[in-house]
């Protein structure tokens, strides 16, 4: 399912196994990759990235087009963008 052509990289993996008996074992769940590897694999660095956009909201504080409470949630935003899944999540619970 998951690959680079499409820049969502790999999918959480589950590796399930068969006792004996027919009891299913969930054997190791193996995480997928984050925004920020997929966008490393194609020469974006995710450093880069959040300082480029900490620089733009701390002009536009500066210049009044947002509060430094607006400031906070977008770098907030995006960062927890870069560090997520590549692919849908729902809401957590």
């Amino acid at each position: 399912l998951g690959d680079l052509h499409n820049l969502f990289g790999d999918t959480n993996t589950v590796h399930v196994d068969l006792t004996e008996s027919g009891e299913v074992v969930l054997d190791s769940i193996i995480k997928g990759e984050t925004v920020r590897e997929v966008l490393d694999y194609v020469q974006f660095n995710g450093r880069e990235l959040t300082d480029r956009l900490q620089m733009a909201v701390e002009l536009a504080v500066r210049d009044g087009r947002i509060t430094h409470e607006e400031a906070g949630r977008y770098v907030k935003f995006y960062d927890e963008a870069l560090n997520g899944y590549t692919y849908l999540e729902g809401p957590e619970m």
